[in-house]
């Protein structure tokens, strides 16, 4: 079943309230190899609905053999894709899974140390 642009926008608008920033992190090598390492920048941003409440339920649900932190609902065109960092509520978080669904992808993660 094809569900319509109207429908997705309309559930989107209404739970993809929150703000998730998207994570680089960046190292540089000098002239004679030497890697530094800048930092954590913001590369990009999406909304999304957050969640910390269903992690157990979703490992079980798709049989995932180790403890995700976040679950993330968004857009499914959202450009994100596994061992990317994402930061929300002051947490960094690494993407383990990306789930994708006819109206939605699911992201899910671990945190990142």
């Amino acid at each position: 079943m094809k569900i319509p642009d109207l429908f997705k926008k309309a559930i989107a608008d209404t739970f993809y309230d929150k703000t998730v920033e998207i994570l680089k992190n960046v190292i540089t090598v000098d002239e004679e190899g030497g890697l530094t390492k800048k930092g954590i920048e913001i590369v990009d941003t999406f909304k999304g609905n957050v969640s910390f409440s269903n992690c157990k339920e979703i490992q079980k649900d798709y049989g995932l053999d180790y403890e995700i932190n976040i679950a993330i609902t968004t857009y499914i065109d959202t450009k994100i894709k596994i061992s990317d960092l994402v930061k929300y509520d002051n947490i960094i978080f690494e993407i383990t899974d990306v789930l994708p669904f006819d109206s939605h992808l699911l992201i899910v993660g671990v945190k990142w140390e």
